[in-house]
């Protein structure tokens, strides 16, 4: 009877090992019932956490309650969004100008034809020139304000003024313009002082005419995404009074890769002795990080690996490790031992943690793409609620 050991990735724990192992053996019995799956919660053990209570951590403290973003986190959320898309802003202006309408005045030009009119000149103004090269941004935004009149969403949003009024579209053509500006920056966004870069909005919005309002409720629309991104963004008193939860959540994947790669000796060692104690044929079945894991032991010195017939990694970044040189067992360009077993890959194209190695190491191994029907969040976690995996199992396991 065929013996897989099941090897779990970065961060698992018990529980949540035991409820992977349980859909392991459901998903196989069902296709294999000649195979037994038996259990290497290797993370319990030997695992990393907080071995003094997260004393290195500034105010750490377990289980804190969500804190409030303030509006200064807020507005350096919006930045980071803007940093991203230069576009964002403008684009909720012309999606809220679509559901509202301004009265017609007879012979006055539309308000936004007004501003796109405005904004192929914004250029040429002297103030304008001025805080761009005080912001160490060149002689001018000349290159920035041809990219935002080429592009169609600002279109749209002038569109949409056209209908509903320009209230706060001056400052978020502004901010766009700033945003392209600073993404050519060669230091990067971050090189230009928060003042300046406001400065440069400033000399921009004058230029358009002045600022009326509105903008503030169009902005506010956005609030329940900002906390997300001032958590991605980083920087904030919001992300450091939320540290403690953020610490939990990025340890847990972080920090067992970390123990791994400097004391990955006994975690082989642990896998090995568990290996020893099963029936033949033995299987490794090794998922992100247990697939690594498995790798090593079969890749190390001779001699210290179980007699194993066949290594199966799941969504592993064993092949990326090798071509990066960063793995323990095997420099880069040495390839597999003679004695290596068949090696079968299993990945997944939106699952970012996932890679192929047929290229590296040609018919060592068997690179088999499954698609687990999950967006690119979700993909890494969600192989063993896969029937297709099951059934690639089924064929390539030995009897």
């Amino acid at each position: 009877m065929t013996s897989v050991l099941f090897i779990h990735g970065t961060g698992v724990r018990a529980p949540g090992y035991a409820q992977a192992l349980r859909a392991v053996r459901a998903g196989l019995s069902a296709v294999r019932p000649d195979v037994t799956v038996a259990e290497c919660d290797w993370g319990s053990a030997l695992g990393s956490y907080l071995r003094a209570e997260g004393a290195s951590i500034p105010g750490y403290a377990p289980g804190e309650p969500a804190v409030k973003p303030s509006p200064q986190d807020e507005e350096r959320a919006r930045w980071a969004l803007l940093y991203a898309d230069p576009d964002a802003e403008l684009q909720l202006f012309a999606l809220a100008g679509q559901q509202a309408s301004a009265p017609f005045l007879p012979g006055a030009l539309p308000a936004g034809r007004q501003l796109w009119t405005w904004t192929q000149q914004v250029d040429r103004a002297d103030a304008v020139r001025e805080a761009w090269r005080a912001a160490g941004l060149g002689a001018g935004p000349a290159d920035d304000v041809a990219a935002l009149l080429a592009s169609a969403v600002f279109r749209r949003a002038c569109d949409a003024a056209d209908g509903a009024g320009a209230a706060g579209l001056a400052r978020l053509t502004g901010r766009s313009l700033a945003a392209r500006a600073l993404a050519r920056h060669p230091g990067g966004p971050g090189a230009v002082p928060p003042a300046a870069r406001d400065a440069l909005v400033a000399a921009v919005v004058d230029q358009l005419g002045g600022e009326e309002r509105g903008v503030g409720d169009l902005l506010s629309a956005t609030a329940g995404a900002c906390a997300r991104l001032v958590e991605r963004a980083g920087g904030s008193r919001f992300v450091v009074g939320r540290r403690s939860r953020i610490s939990e959540r990025s340890l847990g994947f972080a920090a067992d890769i970390l123990s791994y790669l400097v004391r990955g000796a006994a975690v082989r060692a642990f896998v090995a002795d568990l290996a020893r104690r099963l029936e033949p044929p033995v299987v490794l079945l090794g998922h992100s990080l247990g697939g690594i894991v498995a790798f090593d032991l079969l890749a190390g010195e001779p001699g210290t690996a179980p007699e194993v017939a066949q290594l199966v990694t799941v969504g592993s970044q064993a092949p990326l490790l090798y071509e990066l040189d960063a793995l323990p067992s095997r420099p880069y360009g040495t390839g597999l031992p003679a004695a290596f077993p068949g090696w079968l890959n299993i990945y997944d194209r939106r699952d970012l943690l996932s890679f192929v190695g047929a290229d590296l190491f040609g018919r060592g191994v068997r690179d088999v793409e499954v698609d687990n029907g999950q967006p690119v969040s979700a993909a890494h976690g969600a192989y063993w609620t896969n029937r297709r995996l099951y059934e690639v199992l089924a064929q390539e396991l030995p009897g």
